[in-house]
């Protein structure tokens, strides 16, 4: 079974950025303990300051699936929704 490869492009609320950035980076610290999480790093855009990028790792789809639907990726939700317009996952595997 291949690897399998996340890219979350996420639009941030004008102004929220820091804030989002603050509570994104302590659940990445949660997130980069599951079974399965083999990456997971963060970006900025240089060109637009309320765009950020989200890339992760899985060493399988099942790890990621668990990911989707554990505890805390529950919780995360409603604590992300306030800071951002919307976020554009894209599910791939290694080839």
């Amino acid at each position: 079974m291949s690897r399998v490869i996340i890219f979350v492009d996420v639009d941030i609320k004008a102004g929220m950025r820091d804030a989002y950035i603050e509570k994104l980076r302590k659940h990445a610290e949660g997130v980069r303990t599951e079974p399965g999480c083999e990456k997971l790093d963060m970006f900025i855009s240089l060109e637009d300051p309320d765009r950020m990028y989200v890339w992760e790792i899985w060493s399988t789809r099942k790890d990621f699936d668990v990911h989707l639907t554990c505890d805390a990726t529950k919780a995360w939700r409603p604590v992300a929704a306030p800071f951002i317009n919307g976020e554009k996952i894209h599910v791939m595997e290694s080839i």
